[in-house]
């Protein structure tokens, strides 16, 4: 027996502590045959043995042999008997159905691990329970129907390169395919981790030009108010198939809150989500020496500060009380605009519904570059008319007031304007 200073590593430390188990060290494959099938030696047999795995059971035997090239030669006279008994052995196709099953179900142990850790930030507030839900739907969809046809341990550039292409086919748009780029390399990452593939492979580079929505210039605006008040007393009858059924009669024509909602939004700098579901006391009027509007509104994309209004948005809200009050609403629970519907989510639809009416008839719902105008228009529309008549405003100030950042100004608002929108600062002297 070896000295306690010998390392642990010698023979002696490998033997079997029983007889008849396999020395691992021992065991081996032979070419032209089933991985199943190895040959191998125990501690209580000088022989060589032959073990072959089929339909869930193990068949040995000794090969009589103390000489390895012998027990290779055995081993291969060993199958072809098995195989002229009848017995039934694994096809190509039985091994690659095996592995595809396989690789789903550690794919599938995947992305619920992934998710589990989504799950996770939603408890701690890192992020909100709907990108969750994203997560949920593009892993266990596409994603999983995509990579559930390749070997995981084998995904490489090309195989992503491919899943690019994958996702191109099903007409997705860059920032779309960029998001399910991100939900991916989480799953890649988690393999990296479980040591299944050595690195991350890099992604194609997917470069996403900035799609605004489309700003109104002065003339624009100023005529979507006025046809706003001219539609009053008109009645839309120009519809397409069963677009009217989910439209209630009293919106058949042009609601009087609709000429309000548009100045309101370009007064505060709100988002289209934002109007369904602002409450009169999630505004306070402040009359300081300035008069504005304080929102305190519920928190969108992690923004939860409070923002000021333009001075213009102080007479709007108080005629928009003043109409609440009128048909019975106006409390502090209640919703500010279209307050008597109950389903919240009717309230964009109809805003966007009564906007595109108006656009199809001023002619104005394509933009002069080809981009489709929308309710968010209004919102792109008050950050222009800050960048362009607001004097000196620094954008980190305005991006903070309309609840946004700088990089989002910068790429989706200014982006749009063009020389000779600033003429009088190009023009400028100094003094």
């Amino acid at each position: 027996m070896p000295s306690i200073a010998n390392a642990t590593n010698e023979d002696y430390f490998h033997q079997s502590r029983v007889r008849s188990a396999p020395i691992k060290s021992s065991m081996t494959s032979l070419d032209g045959l089933p991985k199943t099938l190895k040959i191998y030696r125990i501690a209580g047999s000088k022989y060589w043995q032959v073990r072959f795995y089929n339909q869930g059971r193990y068949i040995t035997q000794s090969l009589k042999t103390t000489n390895g090239d012998e027990a290779k030669a055995f081993a291969h006279v060993f199958f072809e008997k098995l195989k002229a008994s009848g017995m039934r052995m694994p096809q190509a196709e039985d091994l690659m159905a095996a592995t595809v099953f396989q690789n789903q179900y550690l794919l599938h142990d995947l992305i619920a691990e992934v998710l589990l850790a989504e799950l996770q930030k939603v408890q701690r507030d890192q992020i909100k329970h709907g990108t969750y839900v994203m997560t949920k739907i593009r892993l266990e969809g596409v994603v999983f129907e995509y990579f559930s046809r390749h070997s995981l341990h084998e995904i490489d550039e090309r195989v992503l390169e491919d899943f690019i292409g994958f996702l191109t086919k099903k007409n997705l748009t860059i920032s779309t395919i960029q998001g399910y780029i991100a939900q991916t390399r989480k799953v890649l990452r988690l393999l990296c981790r479980k040591k299944i593939l050595p690195a991350v492979p890099s992604f194609p580079a997917l470069k996403s030009q900035p799609n605004s929505r489309g700003a109104f210039t002065l003339t624009e605006y100023r005529a979507i108010l006025r046809r706003s008040k001219q539609l009053r007393d008109q009645t839309y009858s120009e519809w397409i198939g069963g677009q009217a059924r989910w439209i209630r009669l009293a919106y058949h024509q042009m609601p009087i809150e609709m000429n309000w909602l548009f100045r309101f939004m370009v007064y505060t700098f709100v988002r289209p989500g934002d109007i369904r579901q602002i409450k009169n006391k999630h505004i306070e009027v402040v009359r300081n020496g300035y008069s504005y509007l304080r929102l305190t509104l519920p928190e969108v994309k992690r923004h939860k500060a409070a923002t000021v209004s333009l001075p213009a948005a102080v007479q709007i809200y108080a005629t928009l009380l003043k109409h609440q009050k009128f048909h019975g609403y106006g409390q502090p629970d209640d919703y500010v605009f279209f307050p008597e519907l109950q389903n919240r989510r009717m309230v964009v639809d109809i805003a966007g519904w009564c906007l595109n009416w108006i656009l199809k008839d001023l002619g104005l719902k394509v933009g002069p570059h080809g981009t489709d105008r929308s309710l968010y228009s209004l919102r792109h529309t008050a950050i222009t008319f800050r960048l362009i008549y607001g004097g000196n405003i620094d954008l980190l100030t305005l991006a903070r007031n309309a609840r946004t950042s700088v990089e989002m100004i910068e790429k989706f608002y200014a982006s749009t304007l063009s020389a000779e929108m600033n003429i009088a600062l190009l023009h400028g002297k100094r003094q």
